[in-house]
């Protein structure tokens, strides 16, 4: 086998020197793009190579599957190289459940468990919940049971079973989540069933009980790899000190500045108690970045020094200084959309850079539609990563699903989707039944709601609740008369489903997003009521939001990328947006009501992610106004701007010129030219959408260029009538033929 000293040319000093401590204790703090998954993959190539273990002698866990496969391919190819043999059996390296798994299949009748246990992913879980909530006699719709599954799974991150939970009193649903804890064990155990969280736990209850058993995978894992250490939960913790406690060969690599899921149950204690976890440690600092260049290396590193829970390091980069990160203001959120699409179809043209070049992050997903907007009107293709497109998000799509319904009952489609959402007690059975009596009487499934409880179709005690939502349809029809604004009968439905307090009732990170995207479904019908004007129906709104829909499923892997600050975590590109840079919005009113003003250290470090991710360009936007339930909310800028060294940055604002285009490109010395088409000059030359006349003065003809806001650009294929009547048929990109009204269709005439 060759030496693996060839591998020291390949690395920098400090890298080389993670590589080579392999005995003992080792912590590897490495910063952003610093290079440590190839830290990770020479040290266990290294291992070999140097005859210090064998492949079968190493664990390597991670966070991700992906992440797992990588580390295999990278390794398995290390070995190669240095003339290792070809390996036996698979390398030990996988995420910690996959870990888990593999030894509890073994040995889990040790634990009372057939070996062949079944899986529950969160959609069981919360199934077995819902079961145990009726056999207690608990009503689902004043205790949630996704809070309940949201409790017991972060008992379960900090190894709290049923009887120390109950012996924490933190929050008012305690007492009935304990009960829902140990009634869900004893069902899970009845079904030979583990959850997520079972695995890791059972884990080490397993070692626990069995110290003979513990030895042995002690010594089989002499050398015990993990990577993103920051991210481990208490659990998790506990696994890794159980297994590295013979040989301390347990080697830990992780950011501290880049902990961003404690609220999955990640504990920054972890990495930040390292060394007086194991007094013996190697402490090794990775601070040079290889990726972004050094304004952003040293503008993100002003930013996370003013965290305290952080070790004492700082990020540097042999990389040129690039352009300065441009922090832009804008009016509202829907001028701030605009502007980062105007910039990013700029860059493109004027820079040849591809699509995928860009990526959007914002703090939460209701964020998003807006920008998809203004990226579809531009014809930009894009992908939501770690997401759903706006209009395809569950709550979303009930709500339209009510609005449809209230137009048109006949629509069994959306009728069947709303019946019991939010729960109401109408069961599967319950709405078989409806169908099957509504098929044989060849009547919609709304028409036949009253005959079939008239002829008692369904269990007496469905027959309540069925009456009740009738009525409550019923009733929202004739509220849509007598006020036919979409806005309000959307605030009547709400109102009557009771759907925003439900989800606020779960108590769930997830639910709390899901009230954001209903947040901005109400402001996606303000502006369609401003813009429209008394011509805004609720016929109107639900025909283009159809459209708007078919729209979304166009795909394209050239496309730019929009995701949260918490998904972008691990990825990098060439060009970042970060938008929503507001107090109460990032950080979060959540963050500042929690932990003070000065205890935002978790929200700043997603800012640092995200600040890090971007490698040549970086635009920070917030707007002065943003909409929230329709009202105008004043925040000001994120405290996490003013962090930022005014030597790194160039600031401009919408009041600052009359086109945003020079500021941006002052900041980017990007080439000018008139000859190409620039979006930014339409724009500031389109009339304001309430003015009625701008529709009547254009008459548009047969050849000419125009932009729908979703279809994107097409070219008139032919025209009927004019002024008011005038009709057009327009050819898309896609070589689709639609008809519109030019007074309704907002075209936008191109040059």
């Amino acid at each position: 086998m060759s030496s693996s000293i060839d591998f020291k040319s390949e690395l920098n000093p400090e890298q080389w020197r993670a590589v080579e401590a392999s005995d003992g204790p080792v912590l590897i703090l490495a910063g952003a793009g610093s290079g440590k998954t190839r830290v990770l993959t020479y040290r266990a190539a290294h291992l070999v190579s140097s005859g210090k273990a064998h492949p079968s002698e190493l664990l390597a866990v991670t966070f991700t599957n992906k992440a797992a496969g990588e580390m295999v391919e990278r390794i398995t190819k290390l070995l190669h190289r240095v003339g290792a043999p070809a390996l036996t059996e698979p390398l030990w390296v996988s995420t910690f459940h996959s870990s888990c798994v593999r030894i509890l299949r073994r040995h889990s009748s040790l634990l009372g468990f057939e070996n062949a246990f079944v899986i529950y992913d969160d959609s069981d879980q919360l199934s077995v919940i819902k079961k145990v909530c009726q056999d207690l006699g608990i009503n689902d719709k004043i205790f949630p049971p996704k809070t309940f599954q949201y409790q017991i799974n972060q008992a379960k991150n900090k190894y709290l079973k049923p009887a120390q939970f109950s012996q924490q009193k933190s929050y008012f649903m305690h007492e009935k989540a304990s009960l829902v804890y140990e009634r869900y064990e004893q069902e899970m155990k009845r079904a030979h069933a583990l959850d997520f969280g079972d695995l890791l736990l059972k884990t080490v209850d397993l070692f626990q009980a069995h110290p003979l058993l513990l030895e042995e995978y002690q010594e089989r894992f002499k050398y015990l790899m993990v990577d993103e250490y920051q991210d481990t939960n208490h659990v998790q913790y506990l696994l890794i000190r159980q297994l590295s406690s013979r040989y301390q060969n347990v080697c830990v690599v992780g950011d501290e500045d880049q902990s961003i899921y404690s609220w999955r149950g990640a504990d920054i204690q972890n990495i930040l108690s390292f060394e007086r976890d194991f007094p013996n440690a190697q402490v090794i600092k990775l601070e040079q970045n290889y990726r972004s260049t050094k304004n952003i290396v040293e503008a993100a590193s002003h930013v996370i020094a003013q965290n305290t829970q952080r070790k004492d390091k700082e990020l540097w980069t042999d990389n040129p200084s690039g352009d300065p990160i441009v922090i832009r203001e804008e009016a509202t959120e829907s001028d701030e959309a605009r502007v980062i699409c105007q910039q990013i179809y700029e860059l493109a043209t004027h820079e040849n850079r591809e699509w995928q070049d860009f990526a959007v992050f914002y703090r939460t997903n209701a964020q998003s539609r807006v920008i998809e907007d203004n990226l579809r009107m531009r014809s930009i293709p894009y992908r939501i990563v770690g997401g759903v497109r706006f209009y395809d998000r569950a709550e979303v799509k009930d709500l339209l699903a009510y609005l449809k319904v209230i137009l048109n009952p006949k629509d069994s489609v959306g009728l069947k989707r709303i019946i019991n959402t939010p729960t109401r007690g109408i069961g599967k059975t319950t709405i078989e039944r409806l169908e099957e009596f509504a098929t044989q009487r060849e009547l919609t499934l709304y028409d036949a709601l009253i005959p079939a409880m008239q002829e008692r179709v369904i269990e007496k005690t469905a027959l309540k609740r069925v009456l009740e939502f009738t009525e409550m349809i019923s009733g929202l029809r004739e509220r849509a008369k007598e006020s036919p604004k979409p806005r309000e009968i959307y605030h009547a439905v709400l109102d009557a489903t009771q759907y925003v307090q439900k989800l606020k009732a779960e108590n769930t990170p997830e639910a709390d997003s899901r009230v954001e995207n209903l947040e901005e479904l109400d402001s996606v019908l303000q502006d369609f009521e401003r813009e429209r004007g008394e011509e805004a129906t609720l016929a109107g709104f639900l025909e283009e939001m159809a459209l708007v829909s078919d729209a979304d499923q166009i795909e394209n892997d050239n496309a730019v990328t929009l995701m949260t600050l918490h998904v972008s975590k691990g990825l990098e590109f060439p060009v970042v947006f970060i938008g929503g840079l507001e107090e109460n919005l990032f950080p979060s009113a959540r963050s500042i009501e929690e932990a003070g003003d000065d205890q935002c250290e978790e929200e700043r470090r997603l800012f640092y992610v995200g600040m890090t991710r971007a490698r040549e360009k970086l635009f920070l936007t917030h707007a002065r106004v943003r909409r929230v339930w329709g009202q105008e909310q004043m925040n000001p800028p994120s405290r996490f701007i003013a962090e930022i060294p005014e030597s790194y940055v160039l600031k401009t604002s919408f009041s600052q010129s009359q086109k945003p285009k020079h500021m941006w490109r002052q900041s980017l010395h990007a080439p000018q030219s008139p000859t190409r088409w620039n979006p930014e000059d339409e724009v500031q030359t389109r009339p304001d959408v309430e003015d009625d006349s701008f529709a009547l003065e254009i008459s548009f003809k047969k050849g000419s260029r125009v932009r729908h806001p979703t279809f994107g650009v097409g070219i008139i294929h032919q025209t009927e009538g004019q002024g008011e009547a005038q009709k057009v048929t327009i050819l898309f990109g896609d070589n689709s033929l639609r008809k519109f009204i030019v007074k309704y269709a907002r075209l936008e005439a191109l040059r």
